[in-house]
C-alpha cells in the first residue's frame, strides 16, 4: 500500500539526535514488515528546509532520501483551491495544501499525520477517512498483519468520584496541567459529584468523563451566557496507551445520550495545550466548535437541540448529532444483519446485556465503541444515497429492529487498497476478512449510529404491509417508517 508521511512524522522518525519512541518504532517496524511503500512529497523537502534546528534539517535531510517521491504530484492550482475550499496564505499552506491534494487525486492510499489543520481541511474536501493520526495508523498496521488487538477493559461504569483513586498515574497529566488539581477533586467529591470511567482488568482507570449539570451559565471571559440546561463534561481523558480502542467516542456517546434523556440543551468541556488536540480533533467531528476562552482553556460546546430548519444538510448531521433529518425528503431502508455482526457492531443491543458480563469490555470489540460504523455487504442496490436512514433488521433470532444508522457516504469497490484506509478506523475487520469479502464487488457503507428507543418488533413490519421474509436491503416509504417510528 502507498502510504504519504507529513512532515510531522518524518522529522521524529528520523532525527537520530533524539531516542526513537516506541510508537515510531512499531510505525518503522510494521510498515517494513508489511512491506508498505513510504512516500514523501516534493514539497516536504521545502518544508524541512525551513527547520530552524540546522543539525536536525541535515540529518533528516539525508534520511530522507530513503522514502520514495511521488512521481509528478498533481499541481494544486487557483481554480483548485477556490473549488475545494483552500487557501494558500503562506508557504505552510501550500506544502499542507498540495500533500493533501495528492491524496485527493489518489495518488497515494493515505496520509498520516499529526497536524490538525490538515485533518480539518481534509473534512473539508471530504477525504478525512483517508487521513489518520499515528496512533490511528499503527491501529491500522496492526489490523494489515492480523495482530490480535488486547481489550483489558471494563465496560463503561457510572461512578461516584469518590469511589475513584485520585492518585493513580492517570491523573498525573492533569495534576500537572491544573493547580490545585487535587483540591478541586476531593471538593467535587465531597459533593457527590459523578463521572463515567472505564477501568482495565486491575481496577485502574484508563479513561474518565467527569460531568456537571448548570443551567443558564456564563462560559468564557467575556461573559457570553449560554441559556438552558447544559452539561459540563468537566474532565474529559483517555490514558494514551488505551489509544485506538475508541474509547473517547464510546465516553462522547455516553454523554450524548445522557443529554436527550434528560432534556439538556447544550453539552460543553475545556481543553487546555498540545496533550488535548486529540480530543479536540474528535470534539469538532461530533459537532462542537469553539465558543472561546475561559482563563487559559478554550471552550469547546454542542448543542443538543435541533431547531426546526437548521437541518439543511448532512453537514448538520455532524453538528446536531444524534438529532437527523428524516422527512419524506429522506429515504428509509430496512438493512438485514445476521446475529454475529449485530453483536459486534451493536453491543448495546448485546445477548450480554443485563448478563454477569455485560460490562466486560473483553467480550466486545472497538468497533461497538464507535458511533461512525461501517456496513459491508454485497447487495446491489444502487439507490442508497448520503443522509439516508438505514433501520438494522436483526434477523435469525430477534427479528427486529433496534438500531439506526445515518449514511455518510456509499460506494462499491473490489479493492482492498481503497475499502482499506476508509474503514479502518470504523471496523474491526482484519486486512486478510476484507480480502476474502472483496472477492466480488461489495457495496460499503459509512454511518453514523442511532439507538432507537424501542424495539420494532417482526409483527410491527407486518403490520405496515413488509411482507415475507426480509433477506436483502428493503426500501420502505415514508409513511411505513413513520408508523413504525411511533408506534407505541
Amino acid at each position: 500500500m502507498n502510504i504519504l508521511l507529513d512532515t510531522n512524522i518524518i522529522i521524529p522518525l528520523e532525527d537520530t539526535s533524539r531516542v526513537l519512541a516506541s510508537s515510531f518504532a512499531e510505525l518503522r517496524r510494521l510498515t517494513v514488515e508489511q512491506q508498505h511503500c513510504l512516500y514523501v512529497h516534493p514539497m516536504q523537502i521545502a518544508d524541512i528546509n525551513r527547520d530552524k534546528d540546522r543539525e536536525r534539517k541535515k540529518v533528516v535531510l539525508s534520511r530522507v532520501k530513503q522514502y520514495s517521491k511521488i512521481d509528478n504530484p498533481p499541481i494544486l492550482s487557483d481554480v483548485d483551491c477556490v473549488e475545494l475550499g483552500l487557501s494558500n496564505a503562506n508557504d505552510n499552506d501550500k506544502v499542507d495544501n498540495n500533500v493533501l491534494f495528492s491524496l485527493y487525486r489518489g495518488a497515494v492510499h493515505l496520509l498520516v499525520t499529526n497536524d490538525e489543520g490538515i485533518h480539518k481541511k481534509a473534512s473539508k474536501i471530504g477525504i478525512q477517512n483517508k487521513v489518520y493520526r499515528l496512533e490511528q495508523f499503527l491501529d491500522f498496521l496492526r489490523k494489515y498483519s492480523n495482530t490480535p488487538i488486547s481489550y483489558s477493559y471494563s465496560g463503561v461504569q457510572d461512578h461516584y468520584m469518590y469511589e475513584i483513586d485520585k492518585k493513580q498515574p492517570f491523573f498525573d497529566s492533569l495534576r500537572q496541567a491544573y493547580d490545585d488539581f487535587d483540591k478541586w477533586y476531593q471538593t467535587s467529591a465531597e459533593q457527590k459529584r459523578k463521572c463515567w470511567c472505564i477501568e482495565d482488568n486491575k481496577g485502574n482507570v484508563v479513561a474518565i468523563c467527569i460531568y456537571k449539570l448548570e443551567n443558564d451559565t456564563s462560559l468564557t471571559d467575556d461573559g457570553y451566557v449560554v441559556k438552558g440546561n447544559i452539561l459540563k463534561l468537566c474532565t474529559f481523558k483517555v490514558d494514551a496507551q488505551a489509544r485506538g480502542k475508541k474509547l473517547g467516542e464510546r465516553l462522547l456517546y455516553i454523554a450524548f445520550n445522557y443529554c436527550v434523556k434528560n432534556n439538556i440543551d447544550w453539552v460543553y468541556l475545556h481543553t487546555f495545550g498540545n496533550e488535548q488536540k486529540t480530543l479536540v480533533a474528535l470534539c469538532e467531528n461530533y459537532g462542537f466548535y469553539n465558543l472561546g476562552k475561559y482563563k487559559q482553556d478554550d471552550v469547546y460546546i454542542k448543542p443538543m437541540k435541533l431547531k426546526k430548519g437548521e437541518f439543511d444538510s448532512l453537514d448538520s448531521l455532524i453538528r446536531y448529532y444524534p438529532y437527523f433529518q428524516d422527512d419524506a425528503s429522506v429515504q428509509k431502508f430496512i438493512v438485514p444483519i445476521q446475529p454475529k455482526y449485530h453483536e459486534d457492531l451493536f453491543p448495546d443491543f448485546s445477548n450480554l446485556k443485563g448478563s454477569l458480563f455485560e460490562s466486560d469490555q473483553n467480550l466486545y470489540s472497538c468497533q461497538g465503541n464507535t458511533i461512525k460504523k461501517a456496513y459491508l455487504c454485497h447487495s446491489k442496490i444502487k439507490s442508497i444515497k448520503k443522509g439516508d436512514v438505514l433501520l438494522f433488521y436483526r434477523s435469525h433470532d430477534r427479528k427486529s429492529i433496534q438500531c439506526m444508522g445515518i449514511v455518510e457516504d456509499v460506494f462499491f469497490s473490489e479493492s482492498i487498497d481503497e475499502v482499506f484506509p476508509l474503514i479502518s478506523k470504523r471496523t474491526v475487520y482484519s486486512y486478510s476478512n476484507l480480502i476474502e469479502i472483496l472477492k466480488q464487488k461489495t457495496l460499503i457503507v459509512l454511518f453514523r449510529f442511532i439507538a432507537l428507543d424501542k424495539e420494532i418488533t417482526f409483527k410491527s413490519m407486518i403490520s405496515v404491509g413488509i411482507k415475507g421474509n426480509v433477506q436483502s436491503i428493503r426500501k420502505i416509504n415514508n409513511e411505513q417508517y413513520i408508523t413504525l417510528r411511533n408506534e407505541k
